[in-house]
């Protein structure tokens, strides 16, 4: 009789408790009050070793970055893992705001070198870059001009070094803007890989 009674009350504590903890997480998932606030979010794997870095690099950038896993053959850093992607140089893949909040996203190879690069311009206009280990190769977007500012409208999709060439550039004429096409063939070789150091 003692052990029914005991299981009995056992049960029903469990049962109140388990309501009472119910009814208190659902009141507290329904508080449009409560926010979790850090200056960065860290992701680990099994051993520890930071993957993911979600905050402000030293870069001044704020981003969601990710690191190497050390799965990549010859990764770039010791162990193939990047020992702090807080550093913009660490990290393989970044997508965020740069210092200006103007958007960009960033991946690099194993090697650590920048393939990808896609961002928007203080005025607001993208460009996507893409290189290989010797330097830029693509670009497809907004050409700035050396003063660089909300008049620029000269869009290209050009190779380098300076291969090809296909856009449009705008023009004033008497007071009149103009849209005018460009095509650039260059059948002159180059020396591959091409360095951008001279």
């Amino acid at each position: 009789m003692k052990l029914s009674l005991v299981i009995v009350v056992a049960l029903v504590a469990g049962l109140a408790g388990g309501a009472m903890g119910a009814l208190w997480t659902r009141a507290g998932a329904q508080d449009p009050q409560q926010v979790l606030r850090a200056r960065s979010f860290e992701l680990v794997d099994n051993a520890g070793r930071v993957i993911s870095f979600w905050g402000v690099d030293r870069g001044d950038n704020a981003v969601l970055a990710f690191g190497s896993r050390g799965l990549a053959p010859g990764g770039a850093h010791p162990q193939g893992v990047p020992a702090d992607l807080e550093n913009p140089d660490n990290q393989l893949t970044m997508i965020g705001l740069q210092g200006a909040d103007s958007p960009m996203m960033k991946m690099s190879g194993a090697d650590g070198g920048t393939r990808v690069r896609m961002y928007l311009s203080t005025n607001g206009k993208p460009l996507l870059l893409m290189e290989d280990e010797t330097g830029p190769r693509v670009s497809l977007g907004i050409e700035q001009s050396d003063t660089p500012g909300p008049n620029d409208n000269d869009w290209a999709l050009a190779f380098f070094p300076e291969r090809a060439r296909i856009g449009m550039f705008t023009e004033t004429e008497g007071g009149q803007k103009y849209v005018r096409g460009v095509f650039l063939l260059n059948r002159d070789k180059v020396k591959y890989p091409y360095s951008q150091t001279k």
